[in-house]
């Protein structure tokens, strides 16, 4: 993460302040309430469009913006046809426009580890006899965990992490 960058920061900064109060809820209700949810992405959108304007950044919000608009139309998908929850797909959306910005390849990385994070959690409670295939689960809490770890590894370039330049 570059100086440049520090608007760009705001909806990455508001999602790890809602992160717990999302996980609590999700875990206790599973449902990710839109009002910790839905302000992420005028707070998000905001600071992109300040640093897009000091900065001239405009590259950098379009493809973060294409990118949550992919992710949510994916997400509406998996929603009908699957049995991911309309709160997850909102998460997933909002995430994928933060994490695009630094790195367009974040969103997946994020993605994938916490649907790897899930089954290996759902694997160890199916073999203590803890839960059933049937089961729903609360998928919030893995993919803020991933969220979290992946927006880490992209802004720790100096520590071996993933590289913020946009277009690496």
């Amino acid at each position: 993460m570059t100086s440049t960058d520090l608007f760009a920061t705001l909806g990455t900064l508001y999602l790890f302040a809602v992160a717990w109060p999302l996980s609590r809820t999700d875990i206790r209700e599973h449902r990710l309430p839109n009002k910790y949810v839905l302000p992420a992405f005028p707070i998000t959108f905001a600071g992109f469009l300040l640093n897009a304007i000091i900065y001239n950044h405009w590259q950098q919000l379009l493809f973060a913006t294409i990118a949550a608009l992919v992710s949510f139309v994916i997400g509406l998908l998996a929603n009908k046809f699957g049995s991911l929850g309309m709160g997850d797909v909102k998460l997933i959306a909002v995430m994928t426009l933060s994490l695009a910005w630094f790195n367009l390849l974040s969103p997946l990385i994020a993605l994938v580890l916490a649907f790897v994070l899930a089954s290996l959690v759902i694997l160890v409670r199916l073999v203590l006899g803890q839960a059933n295939l049937y089961e729903a689960i609360a998928l919030g809490p893995y993919l803020l965990a991933a969220f979290v770890v992946t927006q880490m590894l992209t802004w720790s370039s100096c520590l071996g992490g993933l590289t913020p330049n946009f277009l690496m």
